[in-house]
């Protein structure tokens, strides 16, 4: 019954699409002097062949700084304005060539978001920069067999030395080198820890990322090919809703867990016709990884999964196909309001947004292009279902999707040889 239900065709849950007019610009606020300051961290790369564009996003009409920094110290910084559409793109060569290297956002206010679109001739990366450093974070959905190149990022902003470990379960059990443990990220910079010199011929790798002292932000490069994905580590949690583009047939949802037990998990599916709970059920190895075939379960238009575990766990959205390779993380909640910060940077207006409606009652959404003249379009979206919806005509420095109830976004950034997923940001309900 599943597949059967899976089997309708995407133009059946976007039959009803009302053009509306753009959304009202954003309001110029005066920051609260109470506030933090909102800042995101980015992973970007300036050189060989490929080049990185930082999109911003903010309900904010206000100005910012980026800064690229690199070796103890800023290389590169550039003042931005989100103007009237509440948004900028800021290309990484008018900063520094840098490498591989990490940036700085200091955004409008807090209802703001960066994300990173790296591009080369044929490669796309696309994802939303991080803005809160967490002690203990997971990543998984790369692995070092083959001619892959699997890297973990780490990138340190802040003053004072940052002291990593990143504690690395596999196949072959979990794993004791040395390079592994007391990693050292000096003062405003990063560092590229390279897996696949370090552990080569590895088919799963379940990654727990832990601060023994200072504040690290991490994200994962996995190239395949001349693609490459790029995607952020995430703190565990229980509760995951992850949006499945109709083109990820042949992809895998890939389940990680730093429990040093067991973890139980079952799977809620959510198609044109409504949400089947407990689809599936399993069980993620001790500090391991579940790997999910998308396929198998007849994955044929756009969808959705909900996990729900006994134990913290992350989970991941994986596609590697002929079009390149896209990873991104589920969404550990849901909201009303979301950004797709870098959406619509892409030459060509390709690509989609795929959104979740997770909550009992029907929803009206509003999906904006946000560019020099934003423009918005509006759609309904049944309980418990999923729609994909075509990119806006025209680009864009970034998506915004709002409406009512329990929702979750995911964009899709598709080139003729690349593609790149990442899930969006939520905003603080209003």
């Amino acid at each position: 019954m599943i597949r059967a239900f899976l089997a309708l065709i995407l133009a059946v849950m976007t039959a009803v699409v009302l053009v509306t007019p753009a959304a009202d610009p954003p309001e110029t606020d005066p920051a609260a002097a109470v506030d933090p300051p909102a800042v995101a961290v980015c992973p970007v790369e300036e050189g060989s062949g490929r080049s990185t564009t930082v999109g911003i996003a903010s309900r904010t009409n206000g100005e910012g700084r980026f800064t690229a920094f690199l070796g103890g110290g800023p290389v590169g910084s550039i003042p931005f304005s989100t103007g009237a559409s509440g948004s900028t793109a800021i290309a990484l060569a008018d900063v520094a060539a840098v490498g591989t290297a990490a940036g700085l956002a200091e955004l409008p206010g807090p209802d703001s978001a960066a994300g990173s679109l790296l591009m080369g001739t044929e490669s796309v990366a696309l994802e939303a920069c991080l803005s809160t450093p967490i002690q203990q974070t997971l990543l998984a959905g790369g692995s070092t067999v083959s001619d892959v190149q699997y890297q973990v990022h780490l990138m340190n902003p802040y003053a004072g030395e940052a002291v990593v470990d990143l504690i690395v379960q596999s196949e072959s059990g979990l794993e004791a080198v040395p390079e592994l443990r007391g990693i050292s990220v000096p003062s405003r910079s990063s560092e590229v820890l390279d897996l696949s010199e370090i552990l080569p011929g590895r088919e799963s790798l379940s990654i727990t990322i832990e601060a023994v002292s200072g504040s690290v932000m991490a994200a994962g490069r996995y190239g395949v090919g001349a693609d490459v994905a790029l995607w952020r580590s995430v703190a565990p949690a229980l509760d995951w809703f992850v949006p499945i583009p109709a083109g990820a047939a042949g992809g895998d949802l890939v389940i990680s867990t730093a429990v040093a037990a067991e973890v139980e998990y079952q799977l809620d599916v959510y198609g044109p016709e409504g949400v089947v709970e407990a689809f599936q059920e399993g069980v993620v190895p001790a500090r391991g990884i579940s790997v999910i075939s998308l396929g198998e379960l007849g994955f044929e238009v756009a969808s959705a999964m909900r996990v729900v575990s006994t134990q913290p766990v992350a989970v991941f959205l994986r596609s590697t196909s002929d079009t390149g390779v896209a990873i991104t993380s589920g969404a550990p909640s849901t909201a009303s309001r979301w950004f797709l910060p870098a959406a619509g940077l892409a030459p060509g207006d390709t690509g989609s947004t795929v959104v979740l409606n997770a909550g009992l009652d029907d929803a009206t959404v509003i999906v904006t292009a946000h560019r020099d003249q934003s423009a918005a379009r509006q759609y309904d979206v049944p309980a418990g279902t999923v729609i994909e919806v075509a990119a806006i005509e025209g680009g864009a420095n970034a998506y915004s999707v709002r409406g009512e109830g329990a929702l979750v976004p995911l964009s899709v950034t598709v080139t003729p040889t690349a593609t790149a997923y990442s899930v969006g940001v939520p905003l603080p309900d209003e």
